[in-house]
């Protein structure tokens, strides 16, 4: 499986701790020792399973808030003394946090690592040999696509699904294309041996070392940027989506080379030269563009002015805490249905996130990134955001690069409708008076449909 950083002790750094639990949900870590190396206020904790973000005013403060997590991540809490017996505070032991390369706390919650003991999958087949020089570093050009796809360790028909349709293209027009799936650590009732035996007959699983749920979303889109900066530095463009979504790969290439212009260069270079095919982006043979600068890009179906759902126990729900009122709507974010970034924004970003307060809604939080790194994101009517498009194959072949809420059997037949197997095109998908009608058409469709 493909982690977002080495498993070695090394890069954690143990943190001996009591917590006092209080009222409601609050809690308070008793450290044993100073937290010198801290380099500001927040840094990430993985404790027994239970991830938080440590509030510390001070370097030499010994007591430091709790927790980060989804509200139903808080800390586990010791059974109710015996009568007359004292009450003991509960041990969350060990407590880590990751340790970077420089030596000091690592503070951005998408880079964390499996705390020694961890349990992994059951025993199975060996994963392949060099998973990451299998995604990214594999002879040939550089990916100018990369494609992110959020699952969950279930989800096994939907992954199977896009190898099947548009994840299994390698090349578009010339281009090279890659789709890596990212994962969490299943539950307890999940079948844990499947996911060795796929990633090892795959090579396309980014696991990291947190629990696999909704809340942790942000978790997961952040160890995924973080693993693409770090082992897929050369890739173009990242491109974040979801299992249920179906992604017109070849339209999403041409649009991305429409708004970058012509980036043949950054193709060739790498490789041995091959024969050109019909419809590839014309190259002299000069040098990647490695060494130039990437324009910044963060390109999605954008909304506006949202407000928080404080609705208790919602899908979406934000506490006050986590985004006080007086802080207003939302910034503007991409949905996180689909959602392009350059390699520099995806730099950005992360340098950013660190400071920015940790939101359960991921696509909201790389807004707010963005935000603060001074990156406004650009809306794309062709990426639907969450409309569910009815299969139609002008809609799908030539107007929308993305559509959400497909099941596994309507992902294969829009993949179909674009081009097949190989996403080649045969004939044309609009009549002239469809190309006419363009988008609009789709949207009504999209609305009698529901």
């Amino acid at each position: 499986m493909l982690l977002p950083h080495p498993l070695t002790r090394s890069n954690l750094l143990p943190i001996g701790a009591t917590l006092q639990v209080g009222r409601g949900r609050s809690c308070t870590f008793t450290l044993e020792g100073a937290l010198s190396d801290i380099p500001r206020p927040g840094f990430p904790l993985l404790a027994g399973g239970v991830l938080g973000l440590a509030q510390v005013a001070e370097p030499s403060q010994r007591s430091v808030r709790c927790p980060l997590a989804a509200p139903h991540h808080a800390p586990r809490l010791v059974p109710a003394p015996a009568p007359g017996r004292p009450a003991a505070p509960a041990r969350l032991d060990p407590l880590w946090a990751l340790r970077p390369r420089g030596g000091a706390v690592e503070p951005l919650p998408g880079l964390l690592a499996p705390r020694p003991g961890l349990a992994r999958a059951a025993p199975g087949p060996a994963p392949p040999p060099d998973p990451q020089r299998g995604a990214c570093g594999a002879p040939g050009p550089p990916p100018f696509l990369l494609i992110l796809v959020c699952t969950a360790p279930d989800n096994l028909n939907q992954r199977n699904a896009i190898r099947a349709s548009w994840g299994r293209l390698r090349e578009v027009r010339g281009l090279r294309v890659q789709t890596v799936f990212l994962l969490g650590e299943p539950g307890w009732g999940s079948r844990g041996s499947d996911l060795v035996w796929e990633s090892a007959a795959h090579g396309d699983i980014m696991q990291a070392a947190f629990q696999d749920s909704y809340r942790n979303l942000t978790l997961k889109t952040l160890s995924g940027l973080s693993w693409a900066d770090r082992h897929c530095p050369t890739a173009r463009y990242i491109l974040k989506t979801d299992d249920d979504v179906f992604v017109n790969v070849p339209e999403l290439v041409s649009e991305l080379v429409r708004r970058g212009g012509r980036w043949e260069q950054w193709e060739t270079g790498v490789g041995p030269p091959r024969k050109a095919k019909a419809g590839d982006e014309k190259w002299d043979g000069s040098p990647t563009l490695g060494s130039q600068p990437v324009p910044l890009l963060y390109l999605g179906r954008v909304h506006w002015r949202v407000q928080p759902s404080r609705s208790p126990g919602g899908k979406h729900q934000v506490s006050e805490e986590q985004w006080p009122p007086s802080w207003g709507p939302f910034p503007p974010y991409a949905s996180g249905t689909g959602y392009v970034l350059s390699a520099s924004a995806v730099q950005l970003i992360l340098k950013v996130a660190s400071r920015a307060p940790l939101l359960p809604l991921e696509d909201v939080f790389v807004g707010l990134s963005a935000r603060r790194g001074g990156l406004a994101p650009t809306h794309c009517v062709k990426l639907a955001g969450a409309t569910h498009y009815p299969l139609d194959r002008c809609c799908y072949g030539k107007f929308l690069l993305t559509s959400h809420k497909l099941d596994p059997w309507e992902m294969q037949e829009a993949w179909k409708l674009v081009g097949g197997s190989d996403g080649e095109r045969t004939v044309p998908f609009c009549s002239w008076l469809q190309g006419l009608l363009g988008i609009l058409r789709c949207r009504l469709i999209a609305w009698l449909h529901s």
